[in-house]
């Protein structure tokens, strides 16, 4: 399964109050990063996505969870099934990237996915 981990403060809270739905595209293909749902604990978050590839919609969420232990995880919703293809990848990759950007002295622990470089 596609993730990223991030060692560091993330703050979670700050990232929703300064969410904007945006538009990704690559070649005929659209991503859509819709919305952002902060638990009321402040620890998690779903970020609600649909891609549209090939004419196939797939809405899907990327749940971030970041337990007290200054590690944060990015990856698919497990209750989600998009199928793993290089862009639904590569929009896990690019909120790993926005975390990590977000987050002073974070570094990726671990991910099996190539990050965006800081732009």
């Amino acid at each position: 399964m596609p993730h990223v981990v991030i060692e560091g403060d993330v703050d979670l809270p700050a990232w929703a109050r300064e969410f904007a739905p945006r538009v990704l595209r690559s070649g005929s293909d659209l991503y859509k990063i819709e919305r952002f749902y902060l638990d009321t604990g402040g620890r998690s978050a779903l970020i609600e996505v649909l891609a549209i590839e090939a004419g196939r919609k797939q809405p899907f969420y990327v749940r971030v969870s970041s337990p007290e232990n200054s590690t944060s995880t990015v990856r698919i919703d497990p209750l989600t099934h998009p199928d793993r293809s290089e862009g639904v990848k590569q929009i896990v990759a690019e909120i790993g990237a926005e975390l990590l950007r977000r987050t002073r002295g974070a570094r990726v622990s671990v991910t099996n996915l190539v990050l965006p470089s800081p732009e």
